[in-house]
């Protein structure tokens, strides 16, 4: 059965409060316009994710409770430190241990770990601006997150299993400066 993983990067943040860590910092006023954007999009295209796997920071909680609020439907939402400025590796491990056999996942991530997994997803290079979407039909996300490459190896070993794995398609990708 095909499923759907949705790869979401955390709106723009905002970057005035020098005091603030960088896992700490709020989403900046264009990221709170923005958010809702998306979400209506992703409602539009009937793209709403029934798991949210999210990073721990400040800006993807926010970006994922201004989500939430524009569905009626609700997710469920699993914050993970693991997803704080991970690698495509570390995204993958947490799909398989987390998407809890749900059938439409979104990770909400950071760059470039973002644009990385996108681009090797789809095959071709993909930027993944603040609040850009990519969607991709999988055969199995619990394949997916089942890759034999620890997060130490080479990005080269990622790519080449799953180039074997196969199976991927994008189906959408938007940004809030393409809708």
């Amino acid at each position: 059965m095909t499923c759907q993983l949705i790869l979401m990067r955390h709106a723009k943040s905002d970057h005035d409060d020098p005091s603030l860590s960088d896992h700490d910092r709020p989403l900046a006023p264009r990221g709170r316009r923005d958010t809702p954007r998306m979400a209506d999009w992703l409602a539009d295209q009937d793209r709403i994710p029934e798991l949210i796997l999210c990073s721990s920071s400040v800006r993807t909680r926010e970006t994922v409770q201004l989500l939430i609020e524009q569905w009626q439907q609700k997710p469920q939402v699993v914050c993970c430190d693991d997803l704080y400025l991970s690698t495509p590796q570390t995204m993958l491990d947490v799909i398989g241990a987390e998407n809890r056999g749900m059938k439409r996942v979104m990770v909400m991530a950071h760059n470039p770990g973002s644009s990385m997994l996108a681009s090797l997803l789809a095959n071709k290079s993909l930027e993944m601006p603040t609040a850009a979407v990519a969607i991709f039909n999988v055969q199995d996300l619990d394949e997916l997150g089942n890759h034999p490459v620890s997060g130490n190896a080479p990005l080269s070993h990622l790519i080449k299993h799953l180039s074997k794995q196969g199976g991927y398609q994008l189906t959408h990708f938007a940004s809030p400066k393409t809708i």
